[in-house]
């Protein structure tokens, strides 16, 4: 029916701004339970921990990880600002979210229903993306205001730095994919270049 948006992750930590793949030297990052995630990570030289989501507060709060990427609106949900001093705004991988409906119920309905379903997902998707896009300058600047957040420009940041470090991982995923059963693991990633 369409796609919306959670938007880009966004690196926070507690340690200091990352502007290069240098300043990810032996920070310790939450990674969602993605094992290519995870090695972009460990390529960028970080200590990359999956975490669940749910325990990500404590653990930022503790210093068990001391940095997480996830959209702005994820990040001020779970009140992450309060403890995470630093924000680098690097768009490393754009969220979405698919808004679908089940094949059968929609064969199911009449050609009219389906056109009124058809257009309520359309506007659905659309005012979706305006409320998560309209919403990132009024968190930014609640989070500069209130908590005293720092953040990273992309352009201020050498994101070149952070593409050569994972050069070859496309490889790595192949067999990883290989290594699960997937065996046409080849043509997935090749599709995605």
């Amino acid at each position: 029916m369409g796609i919306a948006e959670n938007g880009f992750r966004e690196l926070t930590n507690s340690v200091r701004e990352v502007k290069s793949v240098d300043d990810m030297k032996n920070l310790k990052v939450r990674v969602a339970g993605s094992n290519l995630l995870m090695e972009c990570y460990k390529r960028w030289g970080a200590d990359a921990t999956n975490l669940n989501w749910s325990e990500t507060y404590t653990a930022l709060q503790q210093n068990t990880v001391e940095g997480e990427e996830n959209p702005l609106p994820a990040i001020d949900a779970a009140s992450v600002q309060e403890v995470q001093p630093y924000c680098s705004m690097w768009d490393s991988i754009y969220d979405c979210l698919f808004f679908c409906i089940n094949q059968d119920i929609y064969d199911g309905l009449t050609p009219e229903q389906q056109a009124v379903v058809d257009k309520a997902g359309r506007m659905a998707v659309e005012y979706e993306r305006y409320i998560n896009r309209s919403g990132a300058n009024e968190i930014m600047n609640r989070w500069e205001e209130k908590n005293g957040v720092t953040f990273t420009a992309k352009e201020d940041m050498d994101i070149d730095s952070f593409k050569e470090a994972v050069e070859g991982v496309d490889q790595w995923f192949v067999e990883e994919l290989k290594n699960q059963g997937y065996d046409d693991g080849q043509e997935l990633v090749d599709a995605f270049k």
